[in-house]
């Protein structure tokens, strides 16, 4: 190849890989949603707690997508509680929604931490917390992934009926 042309052919490349997320997903696509589905102790030591971490994803979207793995934090009052990854591999179909397992890991000074934090906290501030869970879902076939980001607040939650939740 000549000099000139293997410039121009590494310039294009470059300038495709930041759109690697957008081609996954398609372009406007809608995101997919990201919720957490459930919660599972597993065994843990006395230095770290670890949980499964099982999460909703929704696909608002007119087409299917292959799901390679997902990585995530949690946050929870503004400070990290948990991360995760999965490789796990599942279909999302179009309009429809799958549950991927993640296992987490968090340190007990993390969750002690919190624990001391929730205790100096008035009872009104004890009584709701905000969380934000945030990652990326893998998408096969594609040069990047989907970036998700969910914030709300348990006072979502206190607030629907008990049949609701």
């Amino acid at each position: 190849m000549k000099p000139g042309l293997t410039r121009a052919v590494l310039w294009i490349a470059c300038a495709l890989v930041p759109l690697g997320g957008c081609v996954g997903a398609g372009l406007g696509a809608q995101p997919i949603e990201v919720s957490v589905a459930g919660l599972t102790p597993l065994p843990s030591t006395s230095y770290e707690h670890r949980l499964r971490l099982d999460l909703r994803l929704r696909n608002p979207n007119d087409r299917d997508f292959q799901i390679d793995g997902v990585r995530f934090v949690l946050d929870v009052a503004g400070r990290r509680l948990a991360s995760g990854v999965s490789e796990q591999k599942a279909s999302l179909p179009r309009s429809g929604e799958v549950v991927i397992g993640v296992t987490t890991t968090t340190s007990q000074l993390d969750v002690a931490n919190e624990l001391v934090t929730v205790g100096e906290d008035s009872d009104r501030e004890r009584a709701r917390f905000d969380y934000e869970l945030r990652g990326r879902i893998f998408v096969a076939h594609s040069l990047g992934g989907i970036d998700f980001d969910r914030r709300g607040s348990t006072a979502e939650w206190s607030t629907q009926p008990a049949a609701a939740r």
